[in-house]
């Protein structure tokens, strides 16, 4: 992980500090820095999809995964059916986004968001490999490299928090990172009451 470029999400962290001497309180906003976590492929199958999509620097589409590994449309069929409606949308997000549309890369990060909510899946636990993931620290590093402002659901801050952490589990803990996150899990849950 040291010798790769690490990319981030940030979220802004507001708190309330007392001004003792002017006896006010002010509230102050930090940026908390959550560095993207790469996602490994869990098995040969999933390294050749993975390896084909990063070759070509494009998102990890359902769509093209069945185009381009037609071996895997059934159990990605089993596994999405449901949701393919979705999936279908999404690809186009992509292929818009590829073509040039910031806009699409924002929608295509939103619906990538809500697509986790329905992992893991057989599909992705034992073949393709954790693809949403991917497609979500993609379209993160895509509109940070657009300059785009953009805010992400809490349950998905908090998932790449956790993904960080598991990381970082073996490492010195990084306190001012920690203390963002207990600052910034203090502000959701004053913002849910």
């Amino acid at each position: 992980m040291d010798n790769e470029i690490k990319h981030f999400y940030t979220e802004p962290v507001q708190f309330e500090i007392y001004l003792k001497k002017i006896g006010k309180i002010r509230t102050i906003e930090k940026d908390m820095q959550i560095e993207l976590v790469p996602v490994e492929p869990i098995n040969e199958a999933s390294k050749a999809i993975f390896d084909y999509f990063i070759e070509l620097n494009e998102p990890l589409d359902l769509m093209e995964i069945q185009n381009n590994f037609p071996e895997f449309i059934g159990i990605i069929y089993e596994s999405y059916y449901t949701n393919m409606d979705l999936y279908e949308k999404l690809s186009m997000h992509y292929r818009d986004g590829l073509g040039g549309s910031t806009i699409a890369w924002r929608d295509a990060l939103y619906f990538t968001e809500l697509m986790l909510k329905y992992e893991p899946t057989i599909a992705s636990m034992q073949h393709i490999g954790d693809f949403n993931t991917y497609n979500l620290n993609y379209c993160i590093i895509k509109l940070n490299e657009l300059g785009e402002n953009f805010f992400l659901e809490d349950d998905t801050v908090r998932y790449l928090i956790n993904r960080r952490n598991k990381a970082y589990e073996d490492k010195p803990p990084d306190k001012k990172f920690d203390k963002l996150v207990e600052l910034w899990l203090h502000q959701i849950k004053k913002k849910r009451f």
